[in-house]
């Protein structure tokens, strides 16, 4: 059974390391990630890195946590002051394509992360609690959305969320690649947001 590695107490420390780290699999690559390397990126010892994280898997898989709680966070400061239900799930789901929401850079890292998913297993409990609270919000959004009225009673909040989280996910693949540009991107996400938000068709 693989276990996830313990989360390490926030400290200034913890911190500077944990987001050199970030900065290294950015400009990097996963592939590029070295204690040495995120060492010299943090102005710190190779041994306190070590101290912190004893192995590179152990500084991967907390350096995603990390990001992923950043980006949380950063999205839910976005949807402050945002009204209906309806209104949160588009804004938390067009954020994931926004490059100016604070943090957006670690959806390279995150890309970088799923990407090692093949010759590290032990990625994949990470990853997928990352997929999953993801889904959950957006479940609690579309379900708020059907309380005030701006969603459909008739529309599934849970097939919505997991079509709208792969939906998302995949245009933001295409904007990371380079395949579509960000104006596209957005335009084919809000049109999907629309098919899954105005409830079944008839006929």
């Amino acid at each position: 059974m693989t276990v996830a590695p313990p989360i390490h107490a926030a400290n200034e420390r913890t911190t500077g390391i944990l987001e050199a780290a970030c900065r290294v699999i950015v400009r990097e690559g996963s592939h590029g990630l070295r204690m040495a390397g995120v060492a010299q990126e943090a102005g710190v010892s190779k041994a306190l890195v070590h101290y912190y994280f004893s192995t590179r898997q152990e500084l991967m898989h907390s350096a995603f946590a990390f990001s992923v709680k950043r980006w949380h966070a950063a999205v839910e400061a976005a949807l402050v002051g945002v009204g209906t239900g309806r209104e949160k799930v588009e804004r938390i789901l067009l954020a994931g394509i926004e490059p100016d929401l604070p943090f957006s850079e670690q959806k390279v890292l995150w890309n970088e992360v799923w990407s090692s998913l093949r010759s590290d297993d032990t990625l994949r409990p990470l990853v997928e609690s990352s997929y999953r609270a993801s889904i959950d919000r957006i479940v609690e959004l579309v379900d708020k959305g059907r309380a005030d009225g701006s969603i459909p009673d008739a529309v599934d909040a849970t097939a919505a969320a997991w079509r709208l989280e792969a939906i998302g996910d995949g245009l933001d693949s295409l904007l990371y690649l380079g395949l579509l540009d960000p104006e596209r991107v957005g335009e084919l996400l809000i049109s999907a947001i629309e098919r899954e938000l105005d409830g079944p068709r008839s006929g």
